[in-house]
């Protein structure tokens, strides 16, 4: 038997392009945290006049649990390579409409890409200016690899934080899933945005 450490772990950032564009990280601590499924609707037991009996029942409530976004987060060591600057892109390309590219490659927001209550498209923002990727992370084993792959991720610039220390700086990175939660066994293919 294996333990899975944060040194068997890896992150990817995809958009919409037919043959994605990805962003790997590199340098980064092994501090991944995501849920590893979507919320679901909360239900409420319905009694006869306050009495359990056979007329009792479950109700589903409405689908604004199910739909509502949940955190991932992580962070990357500041480095003077151009992967710093390509990351930085990244997340102001899930930020403004206008600037959807990362070393000369348009982005497509995935926003649309799945169905988290699964028969309708995710529904697009009324803010233009936000954009979503998927973020894939994986975990390299002896054996079974895995994985989880969460679409419809949101970064929004004013909760991704940079920290000083005697270490390296570090910037954090907290964002929104908004769309599926799928298991992973490998990467998805595409094209390495840094190409």
């Amino acid at each position: 038997m294996t333990i899975a450490t944060s040194k068997a772990g890896k992150i990817r950032l995809y958009d919409s392009t037919a043959t994605p564009y990805y962003l790997a990280f590199t340098l980064d601590p092994g501090d991944f945290s995501g849920p590893i499924g979507v919320p679901r609707q909360e239900e409420i037991l319905k009694l006869d006049r306050g009495n359990y009996n056979a007329s009792a029942h479950y109700i589903v409530t409405s689908d604004a649990a199910l739909m509502a976004p949940v955190p991932i987060s992580w962070s990357f060591t500041v480095t003077d390579a151009a992967k710093t600057t390509n990351i930085l892109d990244w997340i102001a390309a899930m930020n403004d409409g206008l600037s959807t590219q990362v070393n000369s490659h348009t982005l497509e927001t995935t926003e649309t890409d799945s169905q988290r209550n699964g028969s309708v498209a995710n529904a697009v923002f009324a803010d233009s200016n936000k954009s979503t990727c998927i973020v894939e992370y994986f975990i390299d084993m002896v054996g079974t690899d895995v994985g989880w792959k969460y679409n419809g991720i949101w970064i929004p610039a004013s909760e991704c934080n940079v920290s000083e220390g005697e270490d390296g700086t570090m910037i954090s990175i907290s964002a929104q899933c908004y769309g599926t939660i799928d298991r992973l066994t490998a990467f998805t293919s595409g094209t390495d945005v840094e190409a």
